[in-house]
Order: structure tokens, then sequence, then C-alpha cells
């Protein structure tokens, strides 16, 4: 009887291992680790990038069902003016509209994420989102805002060498024609 327990040991720890695993392969791949421990492990890039839009918090900020996670994704080389800030002071009208002209083109869309990545894992910001430029059919929605003035296209951290004009002329027009962050900026 005593040799049945010990046959019994081994197996069951085996089992427990594979066990645990195939739990850590599921969470690598549902990007759970990635909720848990975001400045530590991002999730991995595959596929391609697609995803359905759940929320959007901001101008520049949405929630996107990517693998099994419910991602948080700040758009790269924009910066729209707050609009749901703690501080509600800091929150401004063209920031509502931006967040508003976000919403009106996101939310529930299929979208195509092109993320900023490092050694093949999504590159984050200091709150844990994901950076990314967003693709709504042909339709590059980062230069979409900046096109409509909602932003201004930010190069803080580097230059988007593939879209790098198309950002520009993008900002260039905006400004001239004076629309949404540019109102009070316009070029004689």
């Amino acid at each position: 009887m005593s040799r049945n327990r010990r046959a019994k040991g081994p197996v069951a720890l085996v089992l427990a291992l594979v066990g645990l695993g195939g739990l850590g392969a599921w969470i690598e791949r549902s990007g759970w680790a990635y909720v848990w421990f975001p400045g530590l492990l991002p999730p991995p890039i595959t596929d391609d990038g697609r995803g359905r839009v759940l929320k959007v918090r901001d101008g520049d900020t949405i929630e996107v069902r990517y693998h099994d996670l419910r991602l948080a994704v700040r758009l790269r080389h924009v910066d729209t003016a707050e609009s749901v800030h703690h501080d509600a002071g800091r929150n401004t009208e063209v920031g509502e509209q931006a967040a508003a002209f976000t919403r009106g083109r996101l939310e529930g869309a299929e979208v195509r994420l092109v993320f900023a990545s490092r050694h093949g894992l999504i590159e984050s910001d200091q709150y844990g989102r994901a950076l990314a430029e967003v693709w709504i059919g042909p339709e590059c929605f980062n230069e979409t805002l900046i096109r409509q003035g909602w932003s201004r296209y930010v190069t803080d951290y580097g230059i988007n060498e593939r879209h790098h004009q198309a950002f520009l002329a993008a900002e260039d027009e905006a400004r001239r024609s004076g629309r949404g962050c540019w109102a009070d900026h316009r070029r004689p």
C-alpha cells in the first residue's frame, strides 16, 4: 500500500508542474501578467495587432480588447488637452471636444494597433499604458487627431520615422486652418 502512495507522489508533482506551466502559458497569452506587472512584463506582440476599442478614456487614451486583455493604449505622438484629469481645473473644452471626436470615431471599432516595441515586447509609458499607433481601416487615427487640430505632433520621445513627414504636414494644415488646439494660433 505504501508503494502505491509513493507512485502517486511523483505523478502528482509532475501533474502539478504541468498544470502550473499551462497556467503560466495562459497568463502570458492572455496578458494578465501585464496587468499584474506592467513595468516588468509587457505582453508580447503577436498576430497583426487587431483589437476592438472597448472604451475611450480621453482624446489620446483608449482601452482595447487585445487577446483576453483589456489593454490601456496611449496613442503615440499625440497629446490632446485634458478632459478627465482628477484635478478638474486642468480639464478644458478643447480636451472634451477631442475626447468626443475620438469617442465618435473609435468606440466599438475594430482597430489595428502598431505598437512601439522593445525587444519584441510592447513598450509602455510611465502609467503602464501600451504605446501604439491606432489604425482604423487605411487611416492612421493618430495622424487624423493631428490633422483635425485636436493634438500637436509630439516628438518629445523621438520622431516617428515612417510617418514623420505626414504628421508634420497634418500639423501644418491644422495650424493654418486654425482647427482645434490651433484656434488661437493661426499663421498669416
